[in-house]
């Protein structure tokens, strides 16, 4: 049996009408049946991703749309320009873990719950990139 413990297959009510004919149902690598949703990677053979479209580009507001691709590594993502980010990044986790007192954490963690599910590490970590990079 193949093994891809990376790749994620949903299955999900994601048409309107039920009895309308769909391509979404045609989903298959290989002669494989995947199901109706996939996304992540097979090996380094294919990756799958699944999105909704956004209204643009002729793509229809809320439509799931499936792409493949080949496999690729990018050439690299330690540019210049995201640096500074990094960066950043970094210096927010070392703070929180080394230099921020407990009452601290816990008011960005009150602070954090007030508006839904956000702990207050993501909280102080997104200001603080947001202000610093």
């Amino acid at each position: 049996m193949f093994n891809a413990p990376n790749l994620v297959v949903t299955i999900a009510h994601i048409m309107d009408d039920p009895y309308k004919p769909s391509g979404l149902w045609k989903r298959a690598f290989g002669r494989t049946v995947l199901g109706i949703c996939v996304r992540g990677q097979i090996g380094k053979n294919r990756i799958f991703r699944a999105r909704r479209g956004n209204g643009y580009y002729g793509s229809i507001l809320g439509e799931l749309y499936h792409e493949r691709y080949g496999y690729f590594v990018p050439s690299s993502i330690n540019n210049p320009e995201g640096q500074a980010a990094r960066d950043a990044l970094a210096q927010a986790v070392f703070n929180w873990k080394n230099v921020l007192d407990e009452a601290t954490k816990n008011e960005y963690n009150r602070e954090a719950t007030k508006r839904g599910q956000m702990s207050g590490f993501n909280k102080y970590v997104g200001a603080y990139v947001k202000a610093n990079a």
